[in-house]
């Protein structure tokens, strides 16, 4: 009777040790998918269905300890097998724009940590946020000086990038560059909506024009950082969204003309994270260059009260904003080396549901998201609605 019940109990200690590593290697494979670090294919559901079917032949012919370390070493050797789904990233060249903070930098220090040789192009090349990246980079990563809206810098950066890569060509190009402000339509000037789509427009498409040639020389891939709001307008962001919206047509287009060259274009479109360019003291900047260049005659009818309320609305929602920019990095860098890349990277809190789910609403319903989504004032009417 004792020796059934050590039997009993052997049978269950050993059988919760198999359950443990199955579940840690199951949310070890999980982990690495999700993060696109490896693919299913023929060999990986293979490998895959032999280890989970070894599992039982291990625990019922090989008693006790001998099938449980047969089994672990099994899971080990299966996850270090799996096929990989990124190209070796080591020797491969990238251009990225928009270096100074955000996610181009945490971008730049991950690619050189995988062995990368980065053009790391910054608005202010001698800036704070340019040392620091240097400082915190191995001599892999090369500092540029780069406005994309300034056709003399990106000439000078193709040029000197030319030189440094020869045949090869340039593996990747980024573009990461952007700026954003924050105002409903009327109180947008004109100036505003054209330098958003200076920087974030059309510095994409002269950045991709320059260097698509070096692109093409090596069928590499262009990653453009895009917006959920380039897909979902938001209230408060018709400018940027403008700017995004043009992106992800101008993408789309490149990403049909290129196949025929092997180029991949991907779009990473990132919702609601804080960086550097939502920071307060940026933000007042951009509030105050707005109100300034507005005529009296709007400042009159809207008031200031109003419009600083915007202002007062997004802030209150940065505290919401994930700090982490890992996720973003992750999807960039999918873009670069996965072998089979998305054509999209929906990144963020239900950025990937938004995206799908908005086109199918009715448009009464669409109407609400815009305006909830944005940052208009809800709770303060524009002053010269006060007054009637």
């Amino acid at each position: 009777m004792d020796n059934d019940i050590l039997v009993d109990d052997d049978f269950v200690f050993y059988s919760l040790l198999y359950s443990s590593i199955t579940v840690v290697f199951a949310m070890a494979v999980l982990s690495k998918f999700l993060t696109n670090e490896f693919r299913f294919g023929f060999r990986s559901l293979m490998s895959l269905g032999l280890l989970f079917t070894g599992e039982p032949v291990c625990h019922l012919l090989l008693k006790g300890a001998a099938g449980v370390i047969l089994f672990g070493v099994g899971c080990l050797f299966v996850y270090s097998i799996l096929p990989a789904s990124h190209l070796p990233a080591t020797g491969k060249t990238v251009l990225i724009t928009g270096c100074d903070s955000g996610f181009g930098q945490e971008l730049a220090k991950k690619l050189d940590s995988l062995g990368m040789q980065v053009f790391a192009g910054c608005l202010h090349r001698n800036g704070p946020g340019a040392l620091k990246l240097q400082h915190s980079c191995s001599s892999r990563v090369k500092l540029l000086q780069l406005d994309v809206t300034n056709n003399t810098e990106v000439q000078q950066a193709f040029d000197f990038i030319s030189q440094q890569v020869t045949d090869e060509g340039l593996w990747g190009l980024v573009n990461n560059a952007g700026t954003c402000y924050l105002a409903e339509v009327e109180l947008t000037p004109e100036t505003v909506f054209r330098k958003i789509l200076e920087v974030n427009l059309m510095g994409t498409i002269r950045m991709t024009k320059t260097f698509l040639p070096l692109i093409r020389q090596s069928k590499g891939r262009i990653v453009n950082t895009s917006s959920v709001s380039g897909r979902v307008p938001a209230s408060c962001l018709a400018a940027y969204g403008v700017s995004k919206a043009g992106m992800e047509c101008f993408s789309d287009v490149l990403r049909v003309e290129m196949q025929r060259w092997g180029v991949k274009v991907a779009i990473v479109e990132p919702a609601g994270f804080k960086t550097d360019a939502v920071e307060l003291h940026s933000l007042n900047e951009k509030k105050e260059y707005i109100w300034d260049n507005l005529d009296e005659k709007t400042k009159a009818v809207y008031g200031r009260k109003y419009f600083d309320k915007s202002y007062e609305n997004f802030e209150a929602a940065l505290c919401y904003f994930p700090t982490d920019l890992s996720p973003v990095v992750r999807a960039m860098r999918s873009g670069l080396l996965s072998m089979k890349p998305r054509q999209r990277y929906y990144v963020g809190r239900g950025a990937g549901t938004l995206v799908t789910v908005f086109p199918f609403l009715p448009v009464w319903l669409a109407d609400k998201i815009i305006f909830s989504f944005g940052f208009a004032n809800r709770e303060l009417n524009p002053a010269g609605l006060q007054n009637n």
